[in-house]
């Protein structure tokens, strides 16, 4: 599945990832638009690991998820 991933610059100048088509909250942030995709993609692999190691179903919305962002 892929869904968008927004980036959004903040008022103290960080950025910050967000998954608005989703219901798994997934956000990274950083510094630098580098730093906060790199923040977001552990979020992504620290939540499906956390689901099987859990044992529990994986949401279909996080099966093969990749993200475009803008």
């Amino acid at each position: 599945m892929t869904t968008t991933a927004l980036i959004e610059k903040g008022k103290d100048g960080t950025f910050g990832i967000f998954t608005p088509d989703i219901n798994s909250t997934i956000i990274g942030e950083g510094v630098t638009v580098e730093e906060a995709k790199a923040d977001f993609e552990n979020s992504v692999s620290e939540i499906i690991q956390f689901y099987k190691e859990d044992g529990m179903k994986l949401p279909d919305e996080l099966k093969d998820i990749e993200f475009v962002y803008k």
